[in-house]
């Protein structure tokens, strides 16, 4: 990574700014470090960064009106790529901008007027469901009753006494008459004389009576009911009027999308430019470019009056991490990114990491169906083309699909054991894969495989620690901390061949930990005691290697199941129903198999390296490169060469 200073004219800086966005390796920092506060502040006051506000409120328009319109566009094809534009086509485009603006501006006009509706019809159904109880009332709800006698609706809960009601206020001026019930409670209409009102409220509402106010009613509930259920009719018609006038809007879809994305690439450049110095001559721009495009860069930018600066970075400037490899490997990327970058000028673990991933996957999902759709699954997905993360995701899954199927070649599984399940059940004789070992019937043999490919796995993170002590100059480190520890596993091997050797290597080794490890403390005795603590870490070397026995684990975990779901599939037996339930079963089983799988593994994978390798060696915190370029949502921005 190199450090980039570059100073051009005021009346270029549109024009190289945008060769930059489109160039796309260039991460653009605030410029102001370059010169003093009192300068910064002076060249800031003559930078225009242009219609942001403007910008940002014609972007959201155009967002409302995509997000309205998309729902009632046809359907997309799950793998159908995003369309192509050139740079050309953008700058096309945005000459229609106050247009196409408008046309989104009237999209949200109409969509707000749908989306109202909504409300107020869900506003009236829940007054029609208040109002059904009260239907056998045939007289208007907003009487409140005569001169003398006053009406009060209410309810009591579902299970009250209304006998031991009616016994209370039998001798009372009072009245209370059942309108309807149901599961939660009873519908009622209290009659009373005037001025008797609180004394009979009073008894009413030891039964738990609640009012219900219904005078914003005119009429009967029956009728009020009616015209509820006519206005939702005509909101319903209104909606689908609206849903029809909306509609028309389609075809704009695709001039909507393409102008949000020209807009979001110009609210890129706006904020660009606010990181610059700009005098009224001339402009400044700083940040981080790859060394390998530093030429491409000055190449790309040779018919611009422009001064171009390169440097060295350290670790003080905070340089962007930038991770290189190959198309095998860019996919691992993804494993290390969810985790964390190495710091800048750190080691990249992913050239090693990817062959014990792609084994370790392997073991644990091991089976050949299985294997094949996570294969077709990453190369469906590679016909969207992806970028980014999600491109490197999918190529995990391309990765994984294969490993997944050599070992199930090597098991003989292809969804479990479904070909001898079917067979035995629906032909005349049982067929069975081939296989080279089975883990089901002697899994041993794949405990010591897995435990084996941890301790190389181990090792191999010890022996990166030892290569990055010695670039470091730290002789003490990789001879102490890494050399003595080889020393003692290889004394514990040795015993099983000549023990006095054996025993003499490991004993070298002991004095050599005792001696070495505690150097950090103060003190004789602590220095003693740290190093007597460390020759502990024999069990955790240990457990580190039996923690590989999940790659077995997990491997006999998915083949039980599967095997599980074949031997269900087959219980009805041979016959027409047998089949169709075979069929179902065998789909449903192995599809959620299948996912499990997948998930298992790549989770249990990911974490052996985050935590067994990584722990060994690995050195994390770096910052992300991220260069100014155009960033499309809709559309796939590409060059005219290759469109």
């Amino acid at each position: 990574m190199k450090r980039l200073t570059l100073a051009g004219l005021a009346q270029e800086k549109e024009e190289v700014l945008k060769q930059l966005a489109f160039f796309g390796a260039v991460e653009i920092h605030d410029a102001a470090p370059l010169v003093t506060e009192e300068e910064a502040a002076q060249y800031r006051a003559i930078n225009d960064a242009g219609d942001s506000n403007e910008l940002r409120g014609d972007l959201e328009k155009l967002q409302g009106a995509i997000h309205a319109l998309t729902p009632l566009a046809p359907k997309k094809g799950l793998l159908q790529a995003k369309p192509h534009i050139t740079r050309q086509g953008m700058e096309d485009a945005i000459i229609n901008r106050e247009s196409v603006v408008a046309t989104a501006a009237e999209v949200m006009r109409i969509q707000r007027a749908r989306l109202a509706i909504a409300p107020d019809t869900a506003k009236m159904e829940g007054q029609i469901a208040s109002l059904e109880p009260w239907i056998p009332v045939d007289i208007p709800l907003g009487n409140s009753g005569t001169k003398l006698v006053d009406v009060v609706y209410g309810t009591f809960p579902a299970l009250t006494d209304m006998a031991a009601l009616q016994a209370k206020i039998a001798d009372m001026d009072c009245c209370v008459e059942m309108v309807t019930a149901d599961k939660n409670a009873i519908y009622c209409i209290a009659l009373f004389y005037r001025g008797s009102e609180e004394e009979c409220l009073s008894v009413l509402r030891e039964f738990t009576f609640s009012r219900v106010s219904l005078r914003e009613y005119t009429d009967t509930p029956a009728q009020e009911i009616e015209k509820l259920k006519k206005a939702i009719e005509e909101n319903a018609k209104t909606y689908d009027a609206l849903t029809e006038e909306i509609s028309q809007y389609i075809g704009d879809l695709p001039r909507l999308q393409e102008m949000a994305d020209t807009l979001n690439g110009r609210l890129t450049m706006s904020e660009i430019r606010s990181r610059l110095l700009v005098t009224e001559s001339a402009f400044f721009l700083s940040g981080f470019i790859p060394e390998e495009r530093c030429a491409s860069l000055e190449e790309g930018l040779k018919g611009y009056s422009v001064a171009i600066e390169f440097e060295d970075v350290t670790v003080e400037d905070d340089p962007p991490v930038l991770l290189k490899n190959n198309a095998l490997v860019q996919p691992y990327e993804a494993v290390t990114e969810m985790y964390s970058l190495p710091v800048y000028g750190g080691f990249d673990p992913n050239p090693v990491m990817a062959p014990f991933f792609f084994v370790f996957f392997g073991i644990m999902m091991g089976d050949i169906g299985y294997g094949l759709i996570m294969l077709l699954i990453g190369l469906l997905a590679r016909k969207t083309e992806p970028q980014g993360f999600a491109k490197k995701f999918f190529g995990l899954f391309i990765h994984g699909g294969i490993a997944a199927t050599i070992m199930g070649v090597i098991t003989g599984s292809f969804f479990g054991d479904i070909i001898f399940q079917f067979s035995n059940t629906f032909t005349s004789h049982a067929v069975a894969l081939r296989s080279f070992f089975d883990p089901l019937s002697n899994p041993l043999p794949m405990l010591f495989i897995s435990c084996a490919f941890g301790a190389v796995h181990l090792l191999t993170g010890m022996a990166i620690k030892f290569g990055l002590c010695l670039k470091d100059k730290d002789y003490m480190g990789a001879f102490a901390d890494i050399g003595l520890w080889w020393l003692l596993f290889a004394g514990i091997g040795l015993i099983f061949v000549n023990k006095n050797l054996g025993f003499g290597v490991m004993g070298a080794a002991v004095v050599g930990l005792v001696l070495t490890q505690g150097r950090a403390k103060k003190g004789f005795f602590g220095k003693l005691f740290s190093g007597i603590l460390s020759l502990y870490d024999v069990t955790s070397y240990l457990g580190d290697v039996l923690s590989y026995s999940r790659l077995m684990a997990l491997g006999l975990a998915g083949a039980v199941i599967a095997q599980v779901f074949n031997a269900i599939a087959v219980l009805v037996g041979d016959s027409l129903i047998g089949i169709i339930v075979f069929v179902l079963v065998a789909l449903v089983g192995h599809a959620l198999n299948t996912f499990l799988s997948v998930l298992g593994a790549y989770v249990h994978t990911s974490r052996l390296q985050y935590v067994e390798f990584f722990g060994k060696f690995y050195e994390s915190g770096g910052r992300a490169f991220d260069p100014f370029k155009i960033k499309t949502q809709y559309y796939n921005l590409i060059s005219k060469e290759d469109k």
